[in-house]
C-alpha cells in the first residue's frame, strides 16, 4: 500500500501465498484488540473556523513542503479535492477530500481529529488509514505545526467531491490488517532534535524524516510495503521512477554540496547532475514558494547523508574534469570544426556521468 506504482524497477510485488497475507491478517485483529486509541471522535468541530491569517500563510507553506497538493488533487479536478489514483503493489488508492465541505471533505472536523489522523493514521471513526497516507512521517510533526496546516485547510474552497472507492486485493481491503501494519511498522515517536548537530541541519533532519517524508520515494520497501529502516535513502521507486540514493549508496559521479542542492530544489535544474522530472517536478515546484532557510535546511541534512564518501567523489570530480579536458586539447589539436564543438558540448554535458567510472549509458 505504498504509493510505488508496481511497474517501477525494484518494487518488489506483494506474493501471492495467501498464509502470509493471512498472518498480516491475523496481525491486524490483534492490533485492534490491543489498541489504545480512542474509537471516539476526540473532540467536536467548530462550527465556523476563525485563524489569524499568519497562522494560515505558515500552514500554507508546510502543506506545500508536505506536497499536500500534489496527492490530494485529482488531474484536472479542484484542489485538494481528492480523487488522485496512487497505484500500489496491492491495488489503487484513492486520496481523500480534505477541502473544508461539511459532507465530503473535513469542514466538521476538529482539530483534535485533524492531529489524530495526520500523526496516528486514525479517521474520525476509528478506522486506520492506509500507510499511502504518510502518517509513519507526519507522526514527527510539532502540534503547532499540524495546527498551522488544519488553519490552512479549513480555509480553503469547500468543494463536494467524493473520492472512487479503494481497489484493493484481499485482505488488504479489510482495514484492520492495517493494525497489524502499525504493530510491526508504525513508530509514533516524535522528532528527536540532535545537539551534535547544527540548528539549521536538525531543521533540515525535521522537514526530511517528517513533513517532507523524502525518504517515502528514496528508501527501498520490504513486500508489506514498509521502508526498510536499515536501508534509509538507498533508493527507491515512485509512480514508475526509481528515486536514486542519497546516501553513500548515491550514484552521482559528482557530489552534492549543500548549495548547489539548495539551487536544484528551488528551480529544478543543475548543470551537473540534470534536471527535475516526473514526482520529483512537483516537489520543486512547491519548495520554489517556501521559505529559502527552510530549503537550505533540506539541502544541508540531505548532503549530510553522504558526507562520509564527499572526499572520494570530489577527487573522481576532478579525475573527470581533467580527463574531459585532456580529451577536448586532443580533439582541439585536430582542428575540424564538428569536432571540436562535439568535444565541447561532450565535456560539458556528458563527461560528468560517461567518464567517472559508471557504466556507459
Amino acid at each position: 500500500w505504498s504509493v510505488y506504482s508496481v511497474n517501477g524497477g525494484g518494487m518488489i510485488r506483494a506474493p501471492r501465498d495467501s498464509r502470509g497475507l493471512m498472518i498480516v491478517l491475523l496481525l491486524g485483529l490483534a492490533g485492534c484488540a490491543v489498541s489504545t486509541l480512542s474509537q471516539e471522535p476526540p473532540g467536536s468541530a467548530p462550527t465556523k473556523p476563525d485563524f489569524e491569517l499568519t497562522l494560515v500563510a505558515r500552514g500554507a507553506e508546510l502543506a506545500l513542503i508536505g506536497n499536500c497538493n500534489v496527492c490530494h488533487t485529482a488531474p484536472g479536478g479542484k484542489p485538494f479535492a481528492g480523487g488522485r489514483a496512487l497505484p500500489t503493489p496491492f491495488g489503487t488508492i484513492y486520496s481523500t477530500n480534505i477541502t473544508p465541505d461539511p459532507n465530503t471533505g473535513i469542514g466538521t472536523w476538529s482539530q483534535a481529529e485533524f492531529l489524530r489522523a495526520v500523526q496516528a493514521g486514525v479517521d474520525r471513526q476509528g478506522r486506520h488509514y492506509y500507510p499511502a497516507f504518510p502518517y509513519d512521517h507526519f507522526a514527527r510533526l510539532t502540534e503547532p505545526d499540524v495546527e498551522a496546516m488544519f488553519a490552512f485547510l479549513m480555509t480553503r474552497e469547500p468543494v463536494k467531491a467524493t473520492a472512487p472507492a479503494n481497489k484493493l486485493e484481499f485482505p488488504v481491503n479489510i482495514r484492520l490488517t492495517i493494525a497489524g501494519w502499525k504493530l510491526l511498522f508504525f513508530d509514533q515517536g516524535g522528532f528527536q532534535p540532535n545537539s551534535l548537530h547544527t540548528a539549521e541541519w536538525n531543521r533540515g533532519a525535521y522537514l526530511v524524516e517528517g513533513l517532507a517524508h523524502c525518504s517515502a520515494c528514496h528508501t527501498p520497501r520490504n513486500w508489506l510495503g514498509a521502508e526498510k529502516k536499515a536501508y534509509p535513502f538507498a533508493g527507491g521507486e515512485a509512480e514508475g521512477w526509481h528515486a536514486p540514493a542519497l546516501n553513500a549508496e548515491s550514484p552521482a559521479p559528482l557530489p552534492w554540496t549543500a548549495d548547489r542542492l539548495f539551487k536544484y530544489l528551488r528551480s529544478g535544474i543543475d548543470d551537473v547532475h540534470d534536471a527535475a522530472a516526473g514526482p520529483m517536478a512537483a516537489i520543486v515546484q512547491n519548495l520554489s514558494m517556501v521559505p529559502e532557510e527552510d530549503v537550505r535546511a533540506i539541502a544541508a541534512y540531505v548532503t549530510s547523508l553522504d558526507a562520509a564518501r564527499m572526499p572520494e567523489r570530489k577527487g573522481m570530480a576532478e579525475e573527470t574534469v581533467a580527463r574531459a579536458q585532456g580529451n577536448l586539447d586532443f580533439l582541439l589539436r585536430r582542428g575540424d570544426q564538428a569536432v571540436q564543438n562535439g568535444a565541447a558540448i561532450y565535456a560539458g554535458a556528458c563527461a560528468a556521468c560517461h567518464e567517472a567510472g559508471r557504466q556507459k549509458q
